[in-house]
């Protein structure tokens, strides 16, 4: 016993005692670790959510009032409005639907829709001459000729019920057997002409290749022909820029402001997602073969004249989507901000965009409030309109009315 307590006990403790220290400074080391990575990680955190459910008089900031327009939807992609206010929309599926007495009334259901992952029935667009010609366009994954991904223009009848005149105005555009990098967000700019922004389906080398229309922004006319203006020399003529990662969003100024006719929102890779000015040159993306995406979204060490963001994420990245800029008085404080969806992320980014091309206050509104965010369309009277992104039919168009 007095041996037990002289000697045994003694070395007792002092191995406890170093077991303790040992797990005491494993413990210490683990919860550092994670606070770091949590900081890391929230570090879009710090971006201000913005209570939207009353005004702010003081500085200007308009309360939103939300209403669900329509419901039950799978993916809806892309929001677009005839003159007669009458809403179009599209979704990943495969239709192209019009919104009557609060219905989904389907108009178009291509049969060459090609579905999977990122790909299926994409963006939409309405003829700036509608009124007279009655066209629409929507770019989606097709069948028809292998595999591919193309932009094809309708007429609709009268009553905007159904479609004919199919006429395939770009085709050609590299679509991965996976459906991922597909692009295609497209929309008529302030030039009266069609912008396309496409992806670069996920193949290294392609953003870079001047023959190829992956990883553009094209700019055609209605028949899909290469317009004055464009970037010219080598290149295809119906490229304007190139070094695009996957562009999943269009918005357009009113007038041309430092040479650019609008944005462009840009999904990166592992960092930078990125807002970028629409304008002529090589924007930097050029993964290695077959497709390594450790090298920068703007690589301006192998490319010196590409053009630099306006805006970049950082890392982590969010996942923008499609962007519209607020006009009217009744946005108050947040007009001609840059609304952009976020998917990954789950909210509504409104950016503030500075003449001298610098970005200023960016909020976040809706914060969770509908999952991910896909489409993001100014609508008649000011008021803006976004689709969710969830899946398994439980998708809703979100009508966002400001009022001060």
């Amino acid at each position: 016993m007095l041996y037990w307590l002289h000697i045994e006990r003694p070395k007792l403790v002092h191995t406890w005692l170093i077991v303790g220290c040992s797990v005491f400074f494993v413990v210490v080391v683990v919860l550092s670790w994670l606070a770091i990575t949590r900081l890391i990680n929230s570090a879009e955190d710090n971006t201000p959510v913005v209570d939207t459910s009353q005004p702010d008089t003081r500085n200007n900031t308009p309360r939103i009032e939300a209403v669900v327009v329509t419901s039950g939807l799978d993916h809806p992609w892309e929001v677009a409005f005839l003159p007669d206010n009458t809403m179009l929309f599209t979704e990943r599926g495969g239709v192209i639907s019009k919104l009557a007495d609060g219905k989904k009334v389907v108009i178009e259901e291509p049969d060459d829709v090609v579905v999977r992952g990122e790909g299926g029935m994409m963006g939409l667009a309405v003829d700036p001459d509608y009124q007279s010609n009655r066209y629409i366009y929507a770019c989606f994954n097709s069948s028809r000729s292998g595999l591919d991904i193309r932009v094809v223009r309708w007429r609709l009848n009268e009553s905007a019920t159904s479609a004919s005149e199919r006429t395939d105005i770009v085709t050609g555009m590299p679509a991965a057997s996976s459906g991922r990098h597909s692009g295609c967000r497209i929309g008529f700019g302030l030039d009266r002409n069609l912008w396309i922004g496409t992806g670069d389906a996920a193949r290294g080398g392609v953003s870079q290749d001047l023959s190829s229309l992956g990883g553009k922004i094209l700019r055609v006319d209605r028949d899909g022909k290469g317009v004055d203006g464009n970037l010219g020399g080598q290149a295809d003529p119906r490229i304007y820029s190139y070094g695009h990662r996957n562009t999943q969003g269009l918005a357009f100024y009113s007038s041309i402001q430092n040479g650019s006719y609008g944005v462009s929102v840009e999904h990166g890779s592992s960092v930078d997602d990125e807002v970028n000015p629409l304008v002529k040159g090589n924007f930097g993306w050029n993964p290695p073969l077959p497709y390594d995406e450790s090298v920068p979204m703007t690589d301006t060490q192998k490319f010196p004249e590409a053009v630099k963001s306006i805006w970049n994420s950082g890392d982590p990245t969010i996942a923008p989507s499609d962007a519209a800029f607020l006009t009217g008085n009744e946005w108050g404080k947040w007009q001609d901000r840059l609304a952009m969806g976020v998917l990954k992320d789950q909210h509504l980014r409104l950016l503030e965009l500075k003449p001298d091309g610098t970005t200023g206050e960016q909020l976040k509104v809706f914060d969770h409030a509908y999952g991910r965010i896909r489409a993001v369309t100014l609508g008649p009277d000011s008021v803006l309109y976004i689709s969710t992104d969830n899946g398994a039919g439980q998708d809703q168009i979100v009508r966002l009315t400001p009022k001060l």
